[in-house]
C-alpha cells in the first residue's frame, strides 16, 4: 500500500469544489487536506497542510490562480501543483502556468480519467524524489 497523497483544493466555487471533492472521493490513497477560495488562502494553507497536490483555478478574484501558483512553487517547490481552467483555448495563461512550474493544465469541465492519471503522476514524482526534510531538531 502506497503512502495517501494528501490533496488541496483551490477555486472561488463552491460548485467546482464539490465537483472535485466527489471525484477525488473515488481515488485509493487520497486525503483532500483543505479547501480554499482565493489565492492568499491557498498560499496558507499550502504552507499550514503541505500538500503533495495542490489542484488551483487560475481565474480567481483577489490573487489569481497564477500569483498564488508563483508564491507557493517558491515557497515549497516539492509541492505539485495542477491549474485548474475554465478558459478554453487561452494558451498563453497555460503557457504561463507552464513556466511557473505547473505539472499540468486541467479543463473544466473535468474528464475523471485525466484526474486520476494525474494523481497517478503526482504518485510516481513522490516515490521518486526524497522526502523534504523538516526542521524538528530530532536528528542528534
Amino acid at each position: 500500500m502506497s503512502r495517501k497523497i494528501n490533496v488541496l483544493l483551490v477555486d472561488d466555487s463552491r460548485t467546482v469544489l464539490a465537483q472535485l471533492e466527489r471525484i477525488l472521493e473515488e481515488v485509493d490513497d487520497l486525503a483532500i487536506v483543505g479547501m480554499a477560495r482565493d489565492g492568499a488562502s491557498a498560499i496558507r494553507m499550502a504552507s499550514e497542510a503541505k500538500p503533495d497536490l495542490v489542484l488551483l483555478d487560475i481565474v480567481m478574484p483577489g490573487l489569481d490562480g497564477l500569483s498564488a501558483l508563483r508564491t507557493i512553487k517558491s515557497m515549497h517547490p516539492w509541492i505539485e501543483v495542477a491549474m485548474v481552467s475554465s478558459v478554453s483555448g487561452d494558451a498563453q495563461k497555460a503557457e504561463e502556468a507552464f513556466r511557473l512550474g505547473a505539472c499540468q493544465v486541467l479543463g473544466k469541465p473535468f474528464d475523471t480519467d485525466v484526474i486520476e492519471s494525474l494523481v497517478e503522476n503526482v504518485r510516481v514524482a513522490i516515490a521518486n524524489r526524497p522526502e523534504p526534510e523538516e526542521a524538528d531538531g530530532e536528528d542528534a
